[in-house]
């Protein structure tokens, strides 16, 4: 290889690798105001891929260096990149945020090399169709809004080769479409191929200015302006500058980084490239970086690694033994802030005893009227630690008297990182100063401010009386409600008159609308200070107990957690009015089970059992009540809790659950029935109304009316059974008392028969002759139940039967049988059956039978 191509290639590596590190050490500095912990940003990459950029981009250098951009960024971003025909044609069906380790698998993993090979990457490298832009913008904006939720800044990138297709929706009407816009959470870049001829389409520029780009989108599409493009991009995202703190023999500490990254990134495709580590502490020795795979494309001939790393104490650097790679250090620092506090100047006779308080100063101090006052300010990210402008990047720090710092004066840095400033003598009153860190690698100020209390009397420190050198701002009492109340003795201290005297109360701070948690009968919150009147010494002492009830049907109605802002109120009175009033917050909160409304059913004609859920207390004895809602309820509906009284514990948010029995009649009524579940804390507090609505299910029809038919059926057979069986007992004729039965065997012998003969008989004292069921009384004059034994050889062919009213009839079945008459004598008896008068005379073989009723 000749000396002019190996210079000619060191040269691109070098200003490749340059570039790289500009674009992602600023990835990773923080937007100017607050994000959300959840990510630190959104990127949306849109890529011209039309069939044009096969020429512009041969070698796949935007790809790159976009990779090399998801490689750089934390776990916590987010990244897109999609191309513009892409996304105009339809082919996103939603976003596809991803954090880099997706996007990149197993980039904290081990060493090796990995090929980027797969459909997503296969995709990235694809150029044809043209360069619908308006399409693309449309699509982008839902994605973006899809998204904007998550409350994380919000970066487009649009990279182009040429003019768009087509006119475009004006920037302010497109960019009123986004949240995060009206948020000042959006920003919006433009990069495009630089003419011959020509300049990009203005409207579209608009949309850059719009969200404050000012840089000339024309760039050429070679490795060095295109990464100088993106560096320039995230730098304008992120409202920060980069120092080239990354560069090889500017060794550095990066102290308050919550993260580090090591990149490394080869056009030639080194594959894998390795990396060594050394600091101070080493001397000329060199530790191997392990972890990282290596990225490689083997159809465009480049490959990248980063390695996770972290802040040390000592300043490090790291360099490759590879030919031909260029190594960049890029530490994240999250979102930036700046604490600042003002307070006396109490500088103790020690060396760098200055008197500061102690960290973090995120709360305020009173200071003496007519005496100096102090202040003190440091740069922290998201792990709250000082970022030292030698040891990270650089920056000013200074104290402003008004919010456009028109009247600033400079801070002194310390050999800490922090700064601190005199301020002099303060008035007495209340007033307000600004810290502003600007300059160096901060593109964009980062400002706080803090109020001042100067006081000639006043409460200058609060404290707990268990850790009375730590001065407190306030009190976090975590998640209400414990088991116990949380009772915490403050001692304050101060300058005070003599026989002065405070009220102390406590106040709900901030939102009105949750006035009703102390006040009313049933307060959902107990903030309780002890004494309420307080004598003012240096120092005294005040307790307060903040309890939380069981049950709170403001939270629990539709917010399950409500963060509770309260002041403790010390107000001093009288004579002491001096002295002010010092409000020290009460911070907790609340939280309750959502109530949630609850459904039982039950089958007509049918019993059924149901669990009902409730917000449970963390300790407490509670008392259930079921109450119908309706007025109309169905009378064979009905209701009871298999507990009335149960003792329940849990954690703050839990639920707890009590079952329930149901019992409908057979038609009771179908339909839905609201009724209320009441929970009562026996301790006292407020009740819960838990919603429950209880279907009663139409039956069967064999249930109702069917099994009402079926009743009604049986009774009525019942009741036409029992008249008939009744009747056949009573309802048979009898013969009358004096009825007689005579037997002889001659008609001279039966006619000489007299009452109290043998053969002489009363009807009623045979036995055979009884009244049966539904069968009157009956003389059977042959067969087994014959009257007397010596019928019983006779045919079972007559009989008499009783009739009403002491009548008879006698019944012949078969001839055989003769009646006497006076007038006619002897005569045979026709079948059938025959009236019995007074009396009547039988003969029947050789027996004759006399019968009289």
């Amino acid at each position: 290889m000749s000396s002019s191509v190996l210079s000619d290639r060191l040269a691109r590596v070098t200003g490749l690798a340059w570039l790289v590190a500009t674009c992602f050490a600023l990835v990773t500095l923080a937007w100017p105001s607050p994000a959300r912990a959840e990510t630190w940003g959104q990127y949306l990459v849109v890529v011209d891929d039309s069939g044009s950029m096969n020429s512009s981009d041969p070698d796949r250098i935007v790809m790159l260096a976009s990779l090399a951009l998801a490689a750089s960024l934390s776990d916590a971003d987010q990244i897109m990149i999609v191309g513009l025909n892409e996304l105009a044609d339809g082919g996103v069906n939603g976003p596809r945020f991803v954090s880099p380790r997706e996007l990149l698998a197993e980039r904290d993993g081990g060493e090796g090399e990995r090929a980027l090979a797969g459909a997503a990457f296969d995709q990235m490298a694809v150029h044809q169709g043209g360069t619908p832009c308006r399409q693309a913008l449309d699509r982008a904006a839902e994605l973006l809004e899809a998204v904007a939720a998550a409350g994380a800044p919000q970066t487009l990138l649009m990279l182009t080769d040429g003019a768009c297709s087509g006119a475009i929706e004006p920037a302010q009407s497109w960019l009123a479409r986004l949240q995060s816009h009206a948020d000042q959470r959006f920003r919006f870049a433009l990069l495009s191929k630089k003419q011959t001829s020509g300049r990009v389409d203005p409207a579209l520029v608009a949309y850059a200015t719009a969200t404050g780009w000012t840089t000339d989108p024309n760039i050429s599409f070679d490795s060095r302006s295109l990464l100088q493009a993106f560096a320039e991009v995230l730098s304008f995202s992120r409202g920060l500058r980069y120092d080239g703190g990354g560069r090889v023999g500017l060794d550095r500490s990066f102290a308050g980084a919550r993260e580090v990254r090591v990149l490394a990134v080869s056009t030639e495709g080194q594959a894998p490239i390795s990396l060594a580590f050394t600091d101070a502490s080493m001397g000329s020795r060199e530790d191997p970086l392990t972890g990282g795979p290596t990225y490689k494309h083997g159809d465009y001939g480049w490959s990248l690694r980063v390695a996770r790393s972290g802040a040390h104490e000592l300043p490090f650097s790291v360099r490759s033994p590879d030919a031909g790679v260029e190594v960049l250090v890029i530490p994240s620092y999250g979102a930036l802030r700046v604490e600042a506090v003002v307070g006396p100047c109490t500088a103790g006779p020690g060396p760098g005893d200055d008197g500061r308080p102690p960290l973090p100063w995120t709360r305020e101090q009173a200071v003496r009227s007519g005496q100096p006052a102090c202040a003190w300010a440091r740069l922290v990210g998201d792990r709250g630690e000082t970022i030292h402008p030698n040891h990270s990047f650089a920056f000013e720090l200074e104290v402003c008297e008004d919010a456009a710092c028109e009247r600033s004066s400079a801070m002194q840095p310390d050999q800490d990182g922090t700064h601190n400033a005199q301020l002099g003598v303060m008035p007495e009153g209340r007033s307000e100063r600004w810290f502003r860190a600007h300059g160096g690698s901060l593109a964009s100020p980062v400002t706080a401010r803090r109020g001042i209390q100067a006081v000639a009397f006043g409460i200058t420190s609060v404290a707990r009386t268990d850790q009375p050198d730590q001065p407190i701002d306030g009190l976090e009492l975590g998640v209400l409600p414990q088991a116990l109340p949380s009772v915490v003795t403050l001692e304050l201290s101060g300058s005070f008159p003599d026989g002065g005297e405070a009220e102390v109360r406590c106040e709900i701070a901030g939102d009105t609308g949750q006035a009703n948690l102390l006040a009313g009968e049933l307060p959902c919150l107990r903030c309780v200070p002890k004494p309420t009147t307080v004598g003012l010494q240096d120092p005294f002492t005040v307790q307060v107990e903040v309890a939380a009830s069981s049950f709170c049907p403001l939270v629990s109605d539709a917010l399950g957690q409500l963060p509770v802002a309260l002041d403790l109120v010390v107000e001093a009175t009288g004579a002491a009015e001096k002295v002010g009033e010092r409000r020290v917050p009460i911070r907790a909160s609340l939280r309750h089970a959502l109530i949630e409304a609850q459904a039982a059913e039950v089958t007509g004609g049918e019993s059924a059992s149901a669990t009902l859920r409730f917000p449970g207390p963390v300790n407490a004895a509670v008392e259930l009540e079921l109450v119908a809602r309706d007025e109309d309820l169905p009378e064979g509906l009905a209701l009871a809790l298999d507990q009335s009284e149960l003792r329940l514990t849990g954690e703050p948010g839990s639920e707890a659950e009590v079952s329930i029995s149901l019992t409908a009649t057979d038609c009771c009524a179908a339909g839905s029935y609201a009724y209320s579940l009441l929970v009562h804390d026996r301790a006292g507090g407020p009740a819960l109304d838990i919603p429950l609505t209880v279907t009663v299910a139409k039956p069967s029809f064999w249930v109702c009316p069917g099994k009402i038919i079926l009743k009604w059926t049986l009774v009525a057979f019942g009741l036409g059974f029992s008249i008939w069986l009744i009747r056949g007992f009573t309802s048979p004729a009898k013969f009358a008392e004096t009825a007689v039965l005579a037997r002889s065997e001659s008609h001279e012998a039966l006619s000489k028969l007299t009452e109290g003969d043998e053969d002489w008989r009363l009807v009623r004292s045979l036995d055979t002759t009884k009244r049966g069921f539904y069968t009157p009384a009956t003389v059977h004059l042959g067969g087994p139940k014959a009257a007397l034994p010596s019928l019983r050889e006779l045919p079972a062919d007559a009989r008499i039967e009783a009739r009403g009213h002491g009548n008879a009839t006698l019944v012949v079945e078969a001839e055989g049988i003769e009646i006497f008459k006076e007038s006619s004598g002897w005569q045979p008896v026709p079948t059938g059956e025959l009236p019995i008068g007074s009396s009547i005379v039988l003969r029947r073989d050789d027996t004759y039978l006399m019968f009289r009723r």
